[in-house]
């Protein structure tokens, strides 16, 4: 018997949440945690450069952290995705990503963490790698050569998308690009949402990326074996 085809919509949903969790991952690191990124990591070795260079040695740290989580999180979901088919790799990746980042709530509430404390360093390593985790996530989906933790490349290939959209006269828009736009504007959205939980001081901004998360590890659960 024939496996059942993986559902566009679903994978989609996966895509869209997770891009939206790195979103909200990167406001709340660049805000709270010193400024550093959680996510993008070619913004965060810029700070880690610039921070080095002016003697901010606390922020360096962090970035440093952060890049390191990264590689530590790609590392381990690179591992725990070998031999595993797509919707077995999605559910455990997912669901550990799920759980660093409610591990990262726990401490946020339970720990003092201004820029250099041991609080702080562990928010960062425990976001840094959930994020490392989700850029496995975003290789799994293979949807549209989009990574869901870094957007240059996708605003390169939305870009490329509308040009050649015009040069060819054709008014039907691609879906890979339409998959592209829709997560570029997931990732601000999830930026904004976390930008206005700052500004209005709502206190269910940590929970964002972990109810992003969670939500996109349900969505996983409906994937055909």
């Amino acid at each position: 018997m024939a496996k059942a085809a993986f559902s566009p919509i679903s994978m989609e949903l996966i895509l869209c949440l997770t891009s939206y969790a790195a979103g909200t991952v990167d406001i709340i690191s660049f805000a709270k945690l010193g400024g550093v990124f959680a996510s993008a990591m070619t913004g965060n070795l810029a700070f880690l450069g610039y921070y080095l260079s002016q003697n901010f040695f606390a922020s360096a740290a962090g970035a440093a952290i952060a890049l390191a989580g990264f590689v530590v999180g790609s590392f381990a979901g690179t591992m725990l995705s070998r031999n595993r088919d797509r919707a077995a790799s999605l559910r455990l990746l997912l669901g550990m990503e799920t759980l660093l980042l409610a591990g990262t709530d726990a401490v946020w509430v339970s720990t003092y963490h201004p820029n250099g404390s041991f609080g702080r360093d562990a928010i960062i390593a425990l976001l840094a790698i959930s994020m490392g985790l989700q850029s496995i996530i975003g290789k799994r989906l293979h949807l549209s050569n989009i990574p869901t933790v870094v957007f240059t490349s996708t605003l390169t290939n939305i870009v490329i998308g509308f040009t050649e959209l015009m040069a060819n006269r054709n008014l039907k828009l691609p879906t890979d690009t339409k998959r592209q736009c829709g997560a570029f504007m997931l990732y601000f959205t999830g930026a904004l949402t976390a930008g206005l939980c700052l500004h209005f001081n709502v206190g269910i901004l940590i929970f964002l990326p972990v109810l992003a998360a969670a939500a996109a590890f349900v969505s996983s659960l409906t994937l055909p074996v």
